[in-house]
């Protein structure tokens, strides 16, 4: 047998050329059997695209058509109705097509198409069932073409053809088609399977024929092999080498994740041997719990071939020693030469353990670095806020002056200070400083100089000399000369226009005559504030008389030393010059506004080296004695510089008659308010109740025969009327009011939302807080459903005028009381809001209005009365004025109650 064979191995290697035709001929079957099969597939491509795309072209054709409805113009339309016929009659196509089952054929370096039969799967989809595909599809080609022809004048987005095209034919033939998309694939799928099946045939024919061919022909390439499989031995010898002796830890991991290389490097850092650690599993060997994630998912991805390369991995690594290491990883995979398939995952990694202690400290010295900027950046804040807190209002009115003043500061803290108050209802008393520099030390100074000038308020120092000499020896007892402060004071007798001018070493002023042509400079000398004990200001201050009219301009250096880019200053020149230019600029907003403009093109921005500090006045008119008689005359008004000074005992008499005068915010007094039982509290400077009528509101007290909200709001408002008869109509009544008010177009939306959180606090209280018997217990739950008894009245009015907006509820139970009221808003201030905790709603009420006003008639009736500024904002920082008008005779009775 062995005999034969070698006879016939012996005639094929003679016979080369033959051997070499039997391959070409196998060759040549296997091709001719394999070509003809791809190519009845190659219209499988057609048929999938085919089906993928009639989704495109139904999402297509909605679009077009959600277009048309908006598209006005002609050309455009016509272009689109186009488009939308065009993807109807693509669609229509490739529908007619799909469902007869249709093939293609490649003839030549075409697809050819032909009549087919169509797979039942298929069939099922398109003609079967309740909602068959083709019967979807004829109904949307159908309504589509209709829409098409309808004119865009007639089309309308919201019109029942469209809606259901979009959202009643559109989703349910979009689901079908995708299905029938889906089944064309996987039908392409098992062909071209089948056609891997015969090609995995015919590969194993080709490779026995090769393998037989080989074995016999081949046999030199044996040898060939031997060398390299030896040259290969020795190359991985030199690649061990390299391993062994690189100064990186070379960890090899096989498809399980177990251990298969340990160089050396990774022996030495980790203290274990390649084979104490070889087929053990790396991760729950090596990596901590919580860092075997990412590092492990890495490997999974790149063994898959999910992923090929992959970013640096920074973990811990444990060591012999139960220490922990950190190692930056760089993963990698080895893949076998032929089939490309990872077989090796090799993880070199760089022990950072000293670098990244050293990345601690730095973060934990920025760390620190940045607790310390915070800290210190919320001190320069906090004395930014209170150095604002304890400046006046920019608008400026005083007897017999009106004006403006303007500053900026260079930094969270300046140097700059203005100040003004009345003196005996006919006094004006006006200052100007400067301190040298800005920051913190510079605001500290501010704050001297105003605590300097509290007492010249309540001790009634006119004489401006006088007050700069008294001011003087507080800056020399605060700053030791270690800084300095310029400071100019106008004071103005209204009665007759006498002003005295006294200057402490700052930048002089200017004058404008009534009438006149230009600004003259008021020429006063005098040394800066706490430089010399010696300072007399007596000595060079000047006197003159103003007439209704005159206008003074004041400011600080940092107006004219402000330096362009190229270095130049904005100087004097420039100032005068803008100055006589607007003489006849009546309003001191707008010479403001002329002058900040000038400087800012000047600085090319408003990144400015130094506070600019600018004020305006005028003279406006003459304040006779007689003028006092038409203020009112049962009040008892308490003053807030008095009421700080200390301790005082508030008059014997029913409350209503006392009304505190707060000049700047009043909330941190309103424990002592609470204590003291002062419940009105009108802000001196706030232009909102100066528009309700200063005398108008401190009258409140006096009984009203109307309802407080129209007797507040001057002249005919639009307003409206609720009358609850039931819990239930709360939600109702407040949607009615939200549309009426955004109905009205010209309300802002913060005011709108700050009366809709008022009203349902306000109902909330008249329908279960309100409602108590004579021991204060509650005869309702709250949010308890009921229906309102024909005694009970719960009336809610909204009313607007083109300035003011007012909200106003008004029940018949009477049962809130001042103590109550008072202690509710100073527990809120000091302790915070919190939803829930009773006393809120008339914390916010306060809060998120202009002004707040309660009438309480004991046990008869309560009318809430809130109201707004509708040019101006809503701002929960803004203490208003509040009125708590409780008629009783006596305080006692309250208190009592209250209990």
């Amino acid at each position: 047998m062995q005999d034969i064979f070698r006879r016939i191995i012996g005639h094929m290697l003679d016979q080369y050329t033959t051997v070499l035709l039997v391959l070409g001929a196998v060759s040549a079957i296997t091709y001719m059997v394999l070509i003809t099969d791809i190519r009845s597939q190659e219209g499988n491509a057609r048929l999938v695209r085919m089906a993928t795309e009639q989704s495109q072209l139904i999402e297509n054709i909605n679009l077009l058509l959600t277009q048309k409805t908006y598209i006005k113009d002609q050309s455009t339309l016509q272009k689109i109705n186009a488009k939308i016929l065009a993807n109807i009659l693509q669609l229509d196509e490739y529908h007619t097509s799909l469902r007869q089952g249709d093939r293609f054929i490649k003839e030549g370096t075409r697809l050819v198409h032909i009549t087919g039969q169509l797979h039942p799967d298929l069939r099922q989809l398109y003609f079967d069932g309740g909602k068959p595909l083709d019967s979807l599809m004829r109904d949307f080609l159908s309504m589509a073409r209709e829409l098409q022809r309808v004119p865009s004048a007639d089309l309308k987005l919201n019109s029942p053809e469209l809606n259901k095209l979009f959202f009643t034919i559109s989703p349910s033939l979009l689901e079908l088609v995708n299905q029938a998309s889906s089944l064309h694939q996987r039908q392409s799928e098992f062909m071209l399977g089948s056609t891997a099946n015969k090609q995995h045939l015919f590969f194993g024919i080709s490779l026995a024929t090769l393998l037989l061919v080989g074995t016999l022909l081949l046999q030199p390439l044996v040898l060939k092999l031997k060398e390299s499989a030896l040259k290969m031995q020795q190359e991985k010898a030199f690649a061990d080498n390299v391993i062994n002796t690189t100064q990186a830890l070379i960890i090899g991991l096989n498809e399980n994740g177990q251990v298969v290389l340990f160089n050396h490097h990774a022996e030495e850092n980790s203290g274990w041997s390649e084979e104490e650690v070889k087929g053990n599993d790396f991760f729950s060997r090596f990596i901590p719990d919580y860092d075997q994630e990412t590092l492990h998912n890495l490997f999974v991805d790149m063994m898959s071939g999910a992923v090929e390369f992959a970013d640096e991995v920074e973990t811990q690594m444990l060591i012999s020693t139960d220490d922990l290491i950190n190692i930056v990883w760089s993963p990698t995979v080895i893949k076998d030469a032929k089939s490309g398939t990872p077989t090796m995952f090799l993880a070199t990694g760089l022990d950072i353990t000293d670098r990244k202690e050293a990345e601690q400290k730095v973060q934990q010295t920025n760390a620190e670095l940045a607790k310390l900027t915070t800290r210190l950046q919320g001190e320069v804040n906090l004395a930014a806020t209170l150095q604002r807190s304890i400046l006046p209002q920019p608008k400026i009115d005083l007897p017999g002056i009106q004006g403006l003043a303007n500053l900026l500061t260079s930094s969270e803290v300046g140097g700059d200070y203005y100040d003004y108050y009345k003196v005996g209802g006919h006094h004006s008393i006006l200052l100007i400083g400067d301190v040298s520099g800005h920051g913190v030390a510079a605001g500290t100074m501010v704050g001297a100089a105003k605590a300097g000038v509290y007492p010249l308020i309540h001790e009634g120092i006119t004489s401006s000399s006088e007050i700069l000499n008294l001011l003087n020896k507080t800056m020399r007892a605060t700053a030791q000369q270690s800084l300095l402060m310029t400071m100019a004071c106008v004071s103005l007798d209204a009665r007759n226009g006498k002003m005295t001018f006294a200057n402490a070493g700052h930048v002089l002023p200017y004058l404008l005559r009534n009438n006149a042509q230009r600004w003259e400079m008021l020429e006063a000398s005098g040394l800066p504030l706490g430089k010399s004990a010696d300072s007399d200001y007596q000595e060079t201050a000047i006197e003159l008389t103003l007439e209704v009219g005159d206008k003074l301009f004041l400011y600080t250096d940092g107006l004219v030393e402000e330096e362009s880019p190229s270095g130049e200053a904005f100087g004097y020149d420039r100032l005068e010059a803008i100055l006589n230019a607007n003489i006849g600029t009546e309003h001191p907003e707008t010479l403001r506004n002329i002058l900040m403009d000038a400087l800012r093109v000047h600085c090319r921005g408003t990144a400015y080296t130094d506070d600019v500090t600018i004020v305006i006045i005028s003279h406006s008119d003459r304040i006779m004695q007689a003028a006092a008689s038409s203020e009112v005359s049962d009040i008892i008004r308490i003053s807030e510089t008095f009421y700080r000074q200390g301790e005082h005992p508030i008059p014997r008499v029913s409350k209503e008659y006392v009304v505190f005068l707060a000049e700047q915010g009043y909330s941190d007094l309103l424990t002592r308010f609470s204590q003291d039982g002062i419940c009105r509290i009108l802000p001196r400077h706030n232009d909102f109740c100066k528009k309700l009528g200063w005398n108008h509101l401190l009258n409140q007290h006096h009984e009203s025969t109307g309802d407080d909200l129209y007797a507040l709001i001057p002249g005919h408002p639009q307003y409206r009327q609720f009358q609850l008869t039931h819990t239930e109509d709360k939600l109702f009544i407040m949607e009615e009011i939200q549309s009426w008010l955004t109905d009205q177009g010209t309300l802002p939306k913060d005011h709108i939302e700050a009366l809709m959180v008022i009203l349902d606090e306000m109902t909330e209280n008249s329908l279960y807080a309100a409602p108590r018997d004579g021991k204060g217990v509650a005869y309702y739950s709250k949010g308890e459903s009921r229906e309102l008894s024909e005694h009970e009245e719960v009336r809610i009015d909204i009313a607007i005028t083109a300035d003011v907006l007012g909200l106003m509820i008004t029940d018949n139970w009477g049962t809130l009381t001042p103590g109550v009221f008072l202690k509710s808003i100073a527990q809120a201030m000091e302790e915070g809001v919190e939803a829930g905790v009773g006393g809120v709603g008339i914390y916010m009420m306060w809060r998120l209005s202009d002004y707040l006003q309660i009438r309480v008639h004991p046990q008869q009736r309560t009318q809430v009365t809130t109201l707004w500024d509708i040019n101006g904002t809503v701002d929960m920082d803004v203490d208003s004025g509040i009125q708590f008008l409780y008629h009783s005779e006596y305080e006692a009775t309250y208190q009592r109650a209250s209990l």
